[in-house]
């Protein structure tokens, strides 16, 4: 029905193009889709036809959050002498609301026309499913600025997850100005097989696969947690979080065998089409939440305080304590007691005076490594000089938002013992003069030992029985150290897989994307979804990460400060967004691919 309607409203608007191009032979532009109003999930053909026209340009329509879109055709149309261009989309609104359609730019020859920009349609929700449901959980008490907490989500679903094709996400919170989001620390292990990706506003959240029992009901579930930190004070109203899925429905034909199918990860397109099949397009949504963030007091805050909120405790150890000026101290700290380690950072040593007055440091050091609820870092001292005798206590203030107060967590001052440099002066190489003298030179009344008299002791074609007990002494370690060389790599994966993958990153990388290049007749969506496969493994190799279930805010906790990530963040951004709204036969895919090299090569050196 929707496609007759569509018939008769485009040739509707031809016979008007018809009638019009008599009276005014310049090119015109004409909108048309089947209705004004739709659910979301409901998938509209919209047309743009250019009147008076054999070929036009057309620039890329572009959607966004509240509108997918989707490339068709474009077709020329004759009908009474008159020629007229059929530019076609697929389109599907993914809220509730109005949701405009945005406006783009069509050349005719010299002539640039735009569509009207004010064109909207009406969006109503989509089916709720009996039982399936969008939980978040979040804190049900009054916050402080930076003080971290979780917000955990489950999306519970009792219909099979293979039966979905594409899910997204909108997830308010993850976007609001007034927080801040961090990932936790090893939430789901590098080798965890429950691990799924999840779309969300053209990223990833990784979430883990489950089940629970419901009055004797299995239900699968998908869950994900982030951390969130508050950074502005005042009342905050959050929309609920919203899932839309498409779900495949059997059509009858479990008796003959027939299964769904299922990627390693939701590809969120909504578009995908399969003959025989019919889709569902259903939506859950968690409940209204408003969040009260209260500012941190300015009664007894401590002079040096920087932002931390949480009480801790500290331990600081040194090694070596008996050194000579310029020599490294290694400092090992110990900060344990952190409710979330994964947001706390140690204070900077380089601009407390008490350091920097009789420590030099380099500008380089640790990020911190977490065990449980401890965060160790290691630093470098080096003593100026000898007035050096102890390393200064280590300060971190903060704000306990249980007991409401602040406190300052503070290590013991560590005593050392600093020497004086040992120099190397032209007095100790001294070999003559009229002074005394450190060197001198002793006579050897023998001579110069194991010269020999007879010529034929020179003759390099002898060979002697020296010669043989040299090669016995020399062939079975230099064989051993070959043999050990050429199986260090092997005996590195048995003993430590995670670092061997490591060293062959590069090199798996660099077949990947010649793989990638020399790819026969393949479309740009395929040769796309290579490319992302090669970058996303060569990172889950490199940092221990799994390929397919990692986002980039976990690569700016790993890599932030020792790499710069602007240029890996664009690979991942471009590859995702480009994917799930299924417009990649518009990207330069080649040079994507090099931009890929590029930025692998200029990074692997710094992280390895």
């Amino acid at each position: 029905m929707c496609d007759i309607k569509r018939m008769l409203a485009v040739a509707a608007v031809l016979m008007i193009v018809g009638v019009a191009s008599d009276a005014a032979p310049s090119t015109k532009l004409h909108t048309t889709m089947s209705a004004t109003s739709f659910f979301v999930g409901e998938e509209f053909i919209y047309e743009i036809l250019v009147s008076d026209a054999e070929q036009v340009k057309v620039e890329e329509l572009v959607g966004d959050g509240s509108l997918a879109v989707k490339w068709v055709e474009q077709i020329k149309v004759e009908h009474a002498g008159v020629s007229t261009v059929a530019l076609r989309y697929r389109m599907m609104p993914m809220r509730a609301g109005s949701v405009r359609i945005p406006s783009t730019s069509i050349q005719v020859g010299d002539q640039v026309e735009m569509t009207d920009d004010e064109v909207f349609i009406r969006v109503r929700q989509a089916e709720a499913y009996p039982g399936m449901a969008m939980m978040r959980e979040l804190p049900d008490r009054d916050l402080y600025v930076g003080e971290p907490f979780r917000a955990n989500y489950i999306w519970i679903s009792p219909l099979s997850l293979n039966g979905f094709r594409a899910v997204k996400l909108d997830l308010p919170l993850f976007h609001h100005q007034g927080f801040n989001m961090r990932n936790p620390h090893r939430w789901i292990a590098g080798d965890d097989k429950a691990a799924i990706g999840l779309p969300a506003a053209h990223t990833r959240v990784i979430g883990r696969y489950g089940t629970q029992d419901k009055e004797g009901k299995l239900l699968q579930t998908v869950s994900f947690t982030k951390i969130v930190i508050p950074v502005n004070p005042g009342e905050f109203s959050l929309a609920p979080a919203t899932l839309l899925a498409s779900y495949v429905g059997s059509s009858g034909k479990e008796a003959s065998g027939w299964k769904t199918h299922y990627p390693s990860y939701f590809n969120n397109d909504f578009f995908s089409l399969i003959e025989g099949e019919t889709y569902q397009k259903y939506v859950a949504a968690s409940k209204y939440r408003k969040l009260f963030v209260l500012p941190l007091p300015d009664a007894g805050k401590p002079h040096d305080f920087a932002g931390q909120v949480g009480s801790c405790r500290i331990t600081v150890t040194a090694s070596p304590t008996v050194i000579s000026a310029g020599d490294p101290i290694t400092l090992t700290i110990v900060v344990d007691g952190c409710a979330f380690p994964e947001v706390f950072d140690l204070p900077d040593f380089s601009r407390q005076l008490a350091f920097t007055r009789q420590f030099a440091m380099p500008p380089r050091q640790s990020t911190g490594r977490i065990e449980g609820t401890q965060k160790t870092y290691i630093r470098t001292l080096r003593p100026l000089g000898q007035d050096a005798t102890v390393i200064p206590a280590v300060r971190i203030p903060y704000f306990d938002p249980v007991a409401k107060a602040y406190g300052v967590a503070e290590s013991d001052p560590i005593p050392i013992t600093v020497k004086s440099a040992e120099i190397v002066t032209a007095f100790d190489a001294s070999i003559r003069g009229s002074g005394p003298l450190r060197n001198h030179i002793d006579k050897n009344p023998d001579g110069i030992r194991a010269n020999a008299v007879a010529l034929n002791a020179v003759d390099a074609r002898r060979w002697t029985g020296y010669h043989s007990l040299i090669l016995l002494l020399v062939i079975p370690p230099v064989g051993f150290l070959v043999f050990y060389r050429a199986t260090a790599q092997q005996r590195l994966a048995m003993r430590d897989p995670v670092t061997a993958r490591a060293i062959e990153a590069m090199k798996r990388f660099r077949r990947s994307i010649a793989q990638v290049s020399a790819a026969g007749e393949i479309s740009p969506a395929q040769k796309l979804g290579q490319l992302d496969d090669a970058v996303r493994s060569y990172v889950a190799d490199k940092l221990n990460l799994v390929r397919h279930a990692h986002t980039f805010e976990e690569l700016e906790e790993v890599i932030a400060g020792r790499v710069k990530i602007e240029p890996l963040r664009q690979i991942y951004t471009r590859a995702d967004y480009e994917k799930y709204r299924g417009a990649a036969s518009h990207l330069d895919v080649e040079a994507l691919i090099g931009q890929a090299q590029q930025c692998i090569k200029t990074i692997d050196p710094q992280l390895s």
